[in-house]
């Protein structure tokens, strides 16, 4: 029991962030072998406790514990400890070699013998004589006749398992991994165990993990994340590799949180903490685990509660630690919670959990952990109204930061200052500030692929919002362009071309015609506009944010699903008085009573007006279009009356909306007296504006009349959210190896048959009627096989419009499920999976001027912050096309066919352009052209076109 413990192994991670102490943990080892060279056992009880409480992931401590049991007669004890010493160090010979000793004075010879052949294969010592030594000492205070345990050691030494140097060579390459150390021949040396008499098969698992941590270490992320998930399905069901495992699905989070992949980390990390709860006493690891968890779910919208809860368990771990340092940790995200959420925010509850934490981190004497503090500190320093104060905090804080290359932590702190400046209405101040934190962003998004710069973006989009808006302030049109430009469409933009510059209203105004207004929105706070006008000759700013008839339209129409006790309604006249969470709420302004939520609850509310033709719902319905048109287009329509094109840039929510539905004051739609189109950016416009395709392309290629299995054939086995983050996690590494068949992770989300669409085909035939070198499929040939056999060979590229008829879907839980539907054969077709989805559309090649997607809800998605919506339309426009026709909502078949015929037969047999005609077909629908009844905007407004 003496040589060979070492204060080192595979938490270094942790241990380091806690700094424990060497010197404590030889203090500790030297108490307690004092105490066994002496036969003392309360010298063995305390240094074995006192390593197991300042040492919890150390094994040492549990080993010599369990040995310490076995001295006092307590064998079931012992084995507990020796248990956990396993656990965490399964190829350290020292927790064999005390199971081999309980399991003998348990009478239990042949276990016993089985895990002495498992410690002597990992002793790197040539002698035994730290064995026979424990023996005498458990001899001494057993009085138990030990000369069989003896014989015992010496066949299993004659057996010729023993191999110091093997043992030595494998336990510096499992220790070195963790410092960078590569071990290139860990394979050959597991070989070598795994031909002995007795093969440990430990061994063999904590090859990958190993392997692992040796990837992780060296920088190479993608390896290291192969090598933890083969250790986990190695290990699965095997409950001796808990703390392993539990350790590997920790540091599996964090790669998977490092590349931006938010859900599948959340999902990773409860996984671990589950694994972990059977171990059952607290610890570094447990600690770390949970604060990694609390960080990614700062990436997970719409997770406070959970990431309060978690925080109090962070908490109770630390209590149970004594560690300052995770007390720290757990006070600050609490702190920040009271801070930050809630309707109206709990300054004093705030304040104390951040002064205790800024205390102890004062205390640990940790930089890091001082500056994290801080970031929360400062925002509590500004309310307090010491705004010199939480500024120089902030300045110290982030050069700090920036001497050590964490530009994200520094950003996020001039992000935060900046709002301080502009509450305080200091705009240049705030301006000083975005602009350093844009910097930043810029700089940490230089390192990053594009669909890790599209998640960056949507944690960080608030900084080119609140930059905006301070140029707004001091009239910076040009600057606030090129802000408003940053924050959208820039995973597009990288898909299309990376290192296009960032438009300017110059560039905007070269790709205006004489007829045509560009109007690009950002959103400040919720309902507040700010609009940048531009036509090929001007440029002007405009701004709204009617707080008062905000409020006031909330309280008469999205308030009445709150169901207000009616004695409280007087009190609701006041603007500044809300009802939340069962009870009435004053706030300190007007502004603070109109929430995100709000302004949310006001779009979702106009597109289910808008789906509907209910005669009782249109006075509703009308109140909210013409609300709409005063909020977006009323600040903008004196320039609107001088052009007859409106080209809208949207951000945020206002994707949802078909601006050509809002209702002018002389209750007109909008579509009416103005062509509407879309664009994602001017930057994307710019890119779309420069491709060249030929004009000898053939019309059209249609699809339709799909033959689908039946509909309800398939039973969903996702349930709950976490279901949909397994199904997400798997699209994710299928898509990372170049596998885009998901028809298990499909059918989990229960996506199976469907109902025929006899319309559909009906469309599509019509249009192979306009023109000879129109080409249609349908039925079985409408197939996604051979959809992509015609894109392998490039046939798609030989047409100026394509036209999918279809079921379409889009999903914002899971945002690679936004696609369309094919034909589904009985024996299924070939290896596709019988829809076409996002991911796989943006790999396509085509030279069209205009995609169409006859389908329902395929013009929405997932929203991002910084982008827009990602998907169908994002999807064709990096696949060539420089337009789509998508739909906001589910689709009217009768209102879609005349769409559609309508459109092509003026696009094939005439040459027209789309847009113009679609504009046209929209108006005909207004004026009754087509009949009364799809004279609402059921009927036309859904269908939105995007692009040049």
């Amino acid at each position: 029991m003496k040589s060979s413990i070492v204060f080192a192994g595979i938490l270094w991670a942790v241990l380091s962030v806690v700094q424990a102490q060497p010197n404590a943990f030889n203090d500790h080892y030297a108490m307690y072998m004092e105490g066994y060279a002496a036969r003392d056992l309360s010298k063995m009880k305390a240094g074995s406790e006192q390593l197991m409480r300042d040492f919890p992931d150390e094994f040492a401590g549990y080993y010599l514990h369990a040995f310490y049991q076995l001295c006092a007669g307590d064998a079931g004890q012992a084995a507990q400890d020796a248990e956990k010493a396993f656990r965490i160090d399964p190829i350290s010979p020292y927790p064999y070699l005390v199971k081999s000793y309980i399991a003998f004075i348990k009478g239990e010879p042949d276990q016993a013998t089985n895990q002495l052949h498992y410690a002597v294969q990992l002793r790197s010592h040539k002698t035994m004589d730290d064995v026979h030594t424990d023996i005498d000492v458990l001899a001494h205070f057993t009085e138990a006749d030990f000369s069989h345990f003896g014989d015992a050691l010496a066949e299993v030494v004659r057996d010729g398992v023993m191999n110091p140097a093997l043992a030595l060579a494998f336990d510096q390459c499992f220790v070195g991994a963790s410092k960078g150390t590569p071990c290139d021949n860990i394979d050959a040396l597991a070989a070598q165990f795994n031909a002995m008499k007795y093969a440990n098969p430990h061994i063999q698992q904590i090859v990958p993990l190993t392997k692992a941590i040796n990837y992780y270490s060296l920088g190479n992320r993608l390896e290291s994340e192969k090598q933890f998930e083969a250790f986990l399905t190695l290990t699965a069901g095997d409950p001796s590799m808990a703390w392993k495992r539990s350790y590997a699905g920790w540091f599996l989070s964090i790669l998977k949180n490092d590349r931006y992949d938010a859900r599948g980390a959340l999902l990773t990390i409860n996984h671990a903490l589950e694994g972990y709860q059977p171990i059952g006493f607290p610890s570094y690891q447990l600690a770390s685990m949970q604060l990694h968890k609390i960080h990614v779910l700062d990436g997970i919208g719409d997770k406070q509660e959970e990431k309060l809860q978690v925080a109090h368990q962070l908490e109770q771990t630390a209590n149970g630690l004594n560690s300052d340092y995770f007390k720290a940790k757990a006070y600050n995200s609490i702190g920040a919670h009271h801070l930050l959420n809630g309707a109206v925010p709990d300054l004093g509850k705030s304040s104390s959990y951040l002064t205790k934490a800024y205390q102890l981190a004062q205390q640990v004497n940790d930089p890091n952990l001082t500056r994290e503090v801080n970031g929360n500190y400062i925002i509590v320093k500004a309310k307090q109204g010491l705004y010199g104060e939480a500024a120089r905090i902030t300045e110290e804080t982030a050069q700090g930061y920036l001497q050590d290359s964490i530009y994200d932590q520094a950003q996020n702190l001039y992000n935060n200052l900046g709002f301080i400046y502009f509450n305080n209405k200091s705009y240049p101040e705030a301006i000083t500030q975005f602009e350093k934190s844009t910097a930043l962003v810029e700089q940490v998004k230089s390192g990053l692929d594009a669909k890790q710069k599209l998640a960056y973006m949507n944690e960080v989009a608030g900084v080119y919002g609140g930059l905006a808006m301070s140029y707004r302030h001091t009239g910076e049109i040009g600057k606030l362009f090129t802000a408003q430009e940053q924050s959208r469409s820039g995973y597009l933009k990288e898909m299309l071309q990376h290192d296009v510059a960032t438009a300017t209203i110059a560039d905007a105004q070269s790709l205006l015609k004489p007829d045509e207004v560009l109007l690009t929105y950002s959103i400040g706070r919720p309902g507040e506009l700010i609009i940048t006008a531009i036509t090929n000759e001007q440029a002007e700013l405009r701004y709204h944010y009617p707080i008062d008839d905000l409020l006031r339209f909330k309280k008469a129409y999205t308030d009445r699903v709150k169901k207000i006790p009616a004695p409280l309604n007087p009190y609701l006249n006041d603007l500044n008085v809300d009802y939340h969470d069962g009870q009435l709420v004053q706030y300190a302004t007007k502004e603070a009573a109109y929430k995100k939520a709000d302004f949310v609850l006001l779009v979702e509310w106009t597109r289910q007006l808008l789906e509907s033709d209910r005669p009782d719902l249109q006075p509703m319905q009308r109140d909210f279009l013409r609300f709409w048109y005063d909020l977006a287009l009323a600040p903008v329509q004196d320039i609107l009356a001088q052009y007859r094109t409106v080209i809208i840039s949207p951000a945020q929510e206002l994707n949802y909306l078909p601006f050509e539905a809002f209702l002018t004051p002389n209750n007109a739609h909008f579509i009416e007296r103005h062509d509407v189109r879309y664009i994602p950016s001017t930057t994307v416009w710019k890119i779309l504006a420069a491709r060249r395709y030929t004009a000898d392309r053939k019309p059209a290629i249609a699809f339709g009349g799909a033959f689908y299995q039946p509909s309800g054939n398939i039973e969903p086995t996702a349930r709950g959210i976490e279901d949909f983050y397994h199904v997400s996690d798997a699209i994710n590494r299928k898509i990372s190896l170049g596998d885009y068949n998901f028809k298990q992770e499909l059918e989990a989300v229960g996506f199976g048959g469907a109902n025929y669409l006899a319309g559909t085909l009906n469309e599509v035939q019509y249009i192979g009627s306009l023109a000879d070198d129109v080409t249609v499929f349908t039925g079985y040939e409408m197939s996604e096989s051979r959809f992509k056999a015609l894109d392998a060979t490039g046939e798609l590229t030989q047409y100026r419009n394509l036209l999918i008829s279809t079921h379409g879907f889009t999903t914002d839980i899971i945002p690679e499920f936004s696609g369309v539907m094919f034909s589904q054969p009985d024996g299924g077709d070939a290896n596709e999976d019988t829809y076409l989805l996002a991911p796989e559309i943006a790999r396509l090649h085509l030279n069209t001027d205009l995609v169409v997607l006859s389908a329902c809800d395929t013009g929405v998605g997932k929203l991002y912050g910084g982008e827009g919506i990602n998907g169908l339309n994002t999807a064709f426009l990096i696949a060539g096309s420089n337009a789509t026709l998508l739909s906001l909502w589910p689709v009217d078949d009768a209102g879609t066919a005349l769409t559609m015929q309508n459109l092509f037969r003026k696009v094939v047999q005439e040459q027209a352009a789309a847009g113009k005609t679609l504009h046209a077909i929209k108006r005909a629908f207004v004026k009754g052209d087509f009949g009364d009844r799809y004279k609402q905007p059921k009927y036309w407004a859904p269908f939105i076109y995007n692009g040049i």
